[in-house]
């Protein structure tokens, strides 16, 4: 698929290309055509093979990503994911058709509120990672000056935990963090039903025989018991078939500012993050931000290491928790070491002043 986005006239239009091996589910894009579904963009099938999708203006999330998140956007972020997910489900969409790229997920940068793309083919055999786009999402967040980043750090550690995607589990965890965002999340869904009619009279029918309860259909929940739902891979990384685009801008309009104020933006003690020293070239290493990935895939992580076939693609990650710091080998080929000592796979170990960390045969000091 091909994606190419543009402002114009104050509104988000974006064109998807689909390879002539995919086919338009008439019955999708019927759906999507004649409701307005909040949280997506509306398409319209403009040839056999093109889409062309129109909603509010907006950004690319890779974009938007590049400012500093207070904690109420971060989660705000995550809710209105989770919301995505459970609107495909009642309207009897096709989960792997969402569009779950950084890239491709846009965002009004006044309202906070997400625009996602949904391609409506026959044909798609993508195992969509629900939980590996969120947590893209959190190795992409850079601090906001003053603000205390562990919540990052406790979310990834949260979502690696569940071993799936897991909907009502994540619901729970948000509302505890943050009840504004779920509070949010509920007063936007307020008719968004998923009912389908063109007659006022039965719409009023269905909405009446709804109790306040129901609309945990479409919004986030105060409380909630862990059920797992989708089956996930391990993979983390974003989706690799889709062509990279820039979002463009017409003669005449312009992009959201990107200096816009952050939502709820509380003031907390300056986090402090450390540094790795590699030893093999000299280099320091500075780990910026909440949770940072090292590894060879260069798509993958916040530091390359070059020159070294023996780390793996997603090697490790380091976790910045307050005043601690830990390491979360990625189920590496090789194994990650502390001083010489086999890490387990997928278990936080910390790590101190002066450790030699090892990936593979790649050694690196760490320093507070």
């Amino acid at each position: 698929m091909k994606f190419k986005a543009k402002i114009k006239n104050s509104q988000l239009i974006v064109k998807v290309k689909i390879s002539s091996d995919d086919v338009i589910s008439e019955r999708e894009i019927d759906i999507l055509e004649k409701k307005n579904i909040r949280g997506f963009l509306k398409p319209k099938q403009s040839r056999s093979n093109l889409i062309e999708y129109t909603g509010p203006a907006g950004v690319s999330m890779s974009d938007h990503l590049k400012n500093p998140l207070s904690k109420y956007e971060f989660f705000y972020i995550m809710a209105q994911i989770v919301d995505a997910t459970k609107k495909i489900q009642n309207n009897n969409l096709f989960l792997n058709n969402l569009i779950l790229d950084l890239r491709y997920v846009y965002i009004n940068e006044n309202t906070k509120e997400i625009q996602f793309v949904y391609v409506p083919v026959m044909s798609n055999h993508i195992c969509l990672n629900v939980t590996g786009f969120m947590e893209s999402i959190a190795y992409s967040v850079k601090p906001m000056a003053n603000q205390d980043f562990d919540f990052v750090a406790k979310y990834v550690s949260f979502i690696k935990s569940l071993g799936g995607f897991d909907v009502s589990a994540i619901e729970s965890y948000v509302s505890r963090e943050d009840k504004d965002v779920a509070r949010q999340i509920r007063k936007q869904n307020i008719g968004q039903s998923g009912f389908i009619t063109d007659k006022p009279k039965d719409y009023y029918e269905h909405r009446d025989q709804k109790s306040q309860v129901d609309y945990e259909a479409t919004g986030l929940l105060e409380e909630g018991e862990v059920t797992g739902l989708l089956e996930e891979d391990d993979a983390t990384g974003l989706l690799d078939e889709y062509e990279a685009t820039s979002l463009l801008n017409d003669e005449g309009t312009s992009l959201l500012e990107e200096n816009s104020v952050p939502f709820n933006g509380a003031s907390h003690q300056e986090v402090h993050f450390p540094s790795l020293l590699r030893i093999s070239t000299n280099e320091t290493i500075s780990i910026n931000k909440p949770v940072f990935r090292l590894g060879k895939g260069r798509s993958y992580v916040d530091y390359f290491v070059t020159d070294n076939n023996a780390v793996s693609r997603s090697h490790a990650d380091i976790i910045t928790r307050g005043n601690r710091y830990f390491v979360f080998d990625q189920n590496s080929t090789n194994h990650t070491f502390i001083n010489d000592e086999l890490l387990a796979a997928k278990v936080e170990t910390e790590i101190f002043e002066g450790n030699i960390l090892r990936l593979a045969n790649e050694e690196f000091i760490f320093h507070l």
